[in-house]
């Protein structure tokens, strides 16, 4: 069969399933460690391999998600360090009829200077650098034995990118979404370097047949991030992250399956997951606020928002995300005590952010594993 006539399908294919994306809401969730076994990903600075520091952080993201949302499964890639070929990574996400798939990888550049993070949606390659990481991510095809047996045509050629370019067109709006809330997280909680939203041509993420994204933790030919990326704490934040972001796009998700099904007059129940949380002391000039949701678009000025509370701050982040905060207290006790009612006004994914001398800092959240 000819490469366009593969394209073809996939692209119908994709089409048909994405209208009936998320039927039952957000319930299996594929996370990716990339590399593994002979394909150690990057090296660090100090000799680190990409291939540890990313099963760390995926399994801890996974947990997070597992203790806090029973009702979602889990399903990893690789749970331990072994050789998996690119295109048995889509297929485990697509054989699961999974809902939302989830890479995790760490950058490197020959330049040790280079730091951020920043994550990716399958896309035509806006620059050269988008272009560099996903020939690098690529390339573990030519690890594989008989790989002109599983893939119709080479990734990393000009007809490759504008095919995979189009593929996931009926999720892109879904993973736009994801990977923004992903970068917003490691921005406002983790104080990491925003690198952005980008789009590139990731065979992994070509392949898979539901919204997809694919993560860049930093870069570990830098000696600072990669010691924050090895460092027990540090990949706590990092999973944390990410398991907030999921827990803002589950969010989403659910309330577009919970609206479809009372218009049809069903009877649905919303009620919400329990999260526990371990809070560091607070500090001498910190206030707390409470963070509503985050969109693309800047909301109107007579939106809900402005109406359901007195106090309202927007702030757009270095990713031009608009995030709309509200409410301000002395102390986390009391910002805590209020979420619940905050919620219960219909934003259930809003969280408690900090701010000392007028800029956001880290609110030291991260979600107990006890």
């Amino acid at each position: 069969m000819k490469p366009i006539h593969i394209f073809l399908i996939i692209v119908l294919s994709a089409f048909f399933l994405g209208n009936s994306l998320h039927a039952q809401g957000l319930k299996k969730i594929i996370i990716d460690a990339g590399h593994g076994g002979k394909d150690p990903g990057a090296i660090g600075a100090t000799g680190i391999k990409e291939k540890n520091v990313v099963l760390s952080i995926a399994k801890l993201a996974g947990g997070y998600i597992q203790q806090n949302y029973p009702d979602v499964q889990v399903i990893y890639t690789r749970s331990t360090d072994i050789f998996l070929e690119l295109h048995e990574r889509s297929t485990i996400a697509n054989k699961n009829n999974a809902d939302l798939f989830i890479s995790i990888h760490a950058n490197s550049a020959e330049s040790s200077e280079a730091h951020g993070t920043e994550t990716y949606v399958l896309g035509l390659h806006k620059t050269e650098a988008n272009l560099d990481v996903a020939k690098r991510e690529n390339a573990v095809i030519e690890l594989e034995d008989n790989y002109d047996q599983h893939y119709s045509f080479n990734p990393n050629s000009p007809e490759g990118h504008i095919m995979m370019s189009m593929a996931q067109n009926a999720y892109l709006d879904q993973s736009i979404f994801l990977a923004s809330q992903v970068q917003d997280q490691f921005e406002s909680r983790v104080n990491r370097h925003n690198r952005g939203v980008r789009q590139a041509g990731f065979y992994v993420l070509y392949k898979t047949t539901m919204p997809s994204i694919l993560i860049e933790l930093g870069f570990l030919s830098n000696p600072a991030e990669e010691k924050f990326l090895t460092s027990s704490s540090g990949q706590e934040y990092m999973a944390s992250a990410i398991y907030r972001a999921v827990k803002d796009y589950k969010t989403y998700v659910d309330n577009l399956w919970i609206e479809n099904e009372k218009s049809k007059g069903n009877k649905v129940s919303t009620t919400p997951s329990i999260t526990k949380t371990t809070i560091s002391p607070d500090e001498e000039g910190r206030i707390y606020r409470i963070q509503v949701y985050a969109s693309q678009n800047k909301a109107a000025s007579n939106a809900k928002v402005y109406t359901d509370f007195q106090k309202v701050l927007v702030e757009q982040a270095s990713n031009g995300i608009y995030r709309y905060v509200v409410n301000e207290y002395g102390s986390y006790k009391s910002a805590s005590a209020d979420l619940s009612n905050v919620s219960k006004k219909g934003y259930q994914g809003a969280y408690i952010v900090a701010y000392k001398n007028g800029v956001r800092v880290q609110v030291y959240d991260i979600t107990s594993t006890n």
